[in-house]
């Protein structure tokens, strides 16, 4: 089993769509400034609240930031 990454922050990337709805930016996860985690899709479908179109709240403690 592979070891569990911390992440520092959730930051977005724009060059990818959501593979559930197709909207941009999707989730990536950073440790050290290095991705450590890319998600296939955005912070509404990857956390089921609305909210989380705006990616300045993913960071929140809501999310584990």
């Amino acid at each position: 089993m592979d070891p569990v990454t911390a992440i520092d922050r959730y930051e977005p990337d724009y060059a990818q769509q959501c593979e559930i709805c197709g909207t941009s930016p999707i989730v990536t996860g950073t440790r050290a400034g290095a991705v450590v985690y890319r998600s296939t899709m955005c912070g509404p479908c990857l956390w089921s609240e609305p909210k989380a179109a705006d990616p300045a709240t993913w960071n929140e403690d809501a999310h584990g930031g």
